[in-house]
């Protein structure tokens, strides 16, 4: 004799899938909720990240004139100072609520920045916040580069 699918499903106890639906449902939200505020924090990473890019080639384009006069155009380096300076003003500009760090030396400069992104959904199982971050470097270059085998 076959059974019904509904009492096969169930196991023939009647509210059995309420039980099931009312554990399932922390589980279930949980997941969801990491597909969403995950989404919202990759976002928020990719902004940041074009943050710190933009600082970064900010603070490249100092230039330390007095050493490439005094050279001849023959040395280029950056003063670090500016470009210190010109990558944090980018930053404040962009993202003013961005926490951060920027290093220069005559070669390079390095721009480091974190952000607190706020969850909404996965607040229900305790988590409120999430840290992103992005590490931008930019080097200085003379002249026109171009990749080998790339176009002219």
């Amino acid at each position: 004799m076959r059974l019904p699918l509904r009492r096969w499903l169930t196991g023939g106890l009647p509210g059995q899938a309420v039980v099931w639906a009312a554990v399932m449902m922390p589980m279930f939200l949980a997941v969801v909720g990491l597909a969403i505020d995950g989404g919202v924090a990759m976002k928020a990473q990719r902004q940041l990240q074009s943050v710190a890019d933009g600082a970064a080639r900010a603070g490249a384009m100092q230039i330390d004139q007095k050493a490439y006069r005094a050279s001849s155009g023959g040395a280029l380096q950056l003063d670090p100072a500016k470009a210190k300076q010109a990558a944090a003003q980018y930053v404040s500009a962009q993202a003013p609520d961005v926490s951060g760090d920027v290093t220069a030396d005559p070669q390079q400069v390095v721009v480091s920045l974190k952000q607190q992104i706020p969850t909404t959904f996965i607040q229900i199982v305790g988590i409120d916040h999430m840290e992103v971050d992005a590490v931008a470097p930019a080097r200085i270059r003379f002249g026109i580069q171009q990749e080998v085998g790339g176009p002219p």
